[in-house]
Parts: structure tokens; C-alpha cells; sequence
């Protein structure tokens, strides 16, 4: 879909014109794309966050903002240099190194940064806890406003809010509907999601 990689068979198409008659560099801007394996770069938080858009010039104001949006300025803000403090010990040895989370809302403040008309969000909120879980899809809520967002998640409940869900197994689409028509369905969103609620309840 944001072709780093061309279909081996068939075709995707946009507009219904094949994928692979867009001009990349082209394609490419229409997306904002976080990844469950995030890009963690050798470079300041700043700079982290600003790598969302390298095509414009750099903006702390904007910059600043992404963080708020993204729920990563408190902690940012709270480092020795704050927005210019160094990160990881790849290039600087006085380079802090973040948790797992913290990392994550700065891949998330970096989409904020981006203005992109295609959000991808694939298992985003994997390494926070269920509070910074909850917190970041209600700032989903509004990065994704006025866009075309796709969430690939295992954690069901992500999927409750969607204007439709795809359920695929074995590479096949099986189900697909909006949450509350799955649930009436009886089919395999509504064991997966019915799976997962009572174990929770359980608990």
C-alpha cells in the first residue's frame, strides 16, 4: 500500500491508476506512516521528530507542537537539553538512551509533525502501558481527522472505534463491517474480540 515493496501478483491501485505509475517520491508524501519497529535515530529529539518531514524547513514552534500532540513533551522537555539533547551513545557518549515508550510517542510526535493526507498506524501502541494506550488513540482521534487512517493492531479493542474493519486470515479477507456488525455476526472478529474482553474480566 505505500509501496516499499511492488506487488509480486496483481496490482494496487489509487484513484484507479496502478501504484507503479506515481511518481515515488511523489507517493511517498501522502503518507504518515508509524511503525511498530520504529526508526530510532543517532540525532537529537528535535531532530527525531523533524525527520517526519525533511521536505520543509525546520520549525521549533512546530516541532514543539508535535511533541505536545504526540504526548512526548513533558519528558522531552525534562532532559538536560531538552529538545536538543542528544540521543542514544551511537555519535555522542553523553547520548541518553530512552525507554521503549518514550521512543514511541517520538515516532508518534514525528507523524503529528508530518502533514499527510494517508496515516498508517501498524500496532503503534505496542510498547505503552494500557493508560498511555488509551491516551494515545483519543490523539489518534484527532491526527486522523479530515485523513485516510489504516490501524493494524492484534489488540481489538484499537479496532471498536473504526469506520470499518478488515478481518484477514491466511492472507484472505473473511470479515469485514463495523464493529457492532461483526459483533452480530458471530464470526471470527466476534470469538478474537469476545477472546481477549474476557480475559480481561477474568483478570
Amino acid at each position: 500500500m505505500t509501496r516499499l515493496y511492488d506487488p509480486t501478483e496483481g496490482y494496487i491501485t489509487l484513484d484507479g491508476v496502478d501504484l507503479c505509475q506515481y511518481d515515488p517520491a511523489a507517493y511517498y508524501k501522502l503518507f504518515g506512516i508509524i511503525f511498530q519497529d520504529f526508526g530510532k535515530y543517532s540525532e537529537t529529539a528535535a531532530e527525531n521528530i523533524r525527520f517526519g518531514d525533511v521536505d520543509t524547513a525546520a520549525s521549533d514552534e512546530r516541532i514543539k507542537e508535535a511533541g505536545k500532540r504526540g504526548n512526548a513533551d513533558a519528558y522531552i522537555s525534562s532532559l538536560p537539553l531538552g529538545y536538543e539533547t542528544p540521543l542514544t551513545r551511537v555519535f555522542d557518549e553523553n547520548g541518553l538512551e530512552l525507554s521503549g515508550g518514550q521512543w514511541q510517542k517520538l515516532s508518534i510526535a514525528r507523524a503529528f509533525y508530518k502533514k499527510s493526507d494517508i496515516l498508517i498506524l501498524d500496532e503503534p501502541t505496542a510498547a505503552l502501558d494500557p493508560l498511555a494506550e488509551a491516551d494515545v488513540y483519543r490523539r489518534f482521534e484527532e491526527l486522523s481527522r479530515g485523513k485516510i487512517a489504516v490501524f493494524v493492531s492484534h489488540r481489538l479493542s484499537s479496532a471498536v472505534t473504526a469506520s470499518q474493519i478488515i478481518v484477514m486470515e491466511h492472507g484472505e479477507i473473511i470479515e469485514r463491517g463495523t464493529h457492532e456488525e461483526l459483533m452480530r455476526l458471530g464470526g471470527k472478529y466476534h470469538l478474537l474480540f469476545s477472546t481477549q474482553a474476557s480475559r480481561y474480566l477474568e483478570t
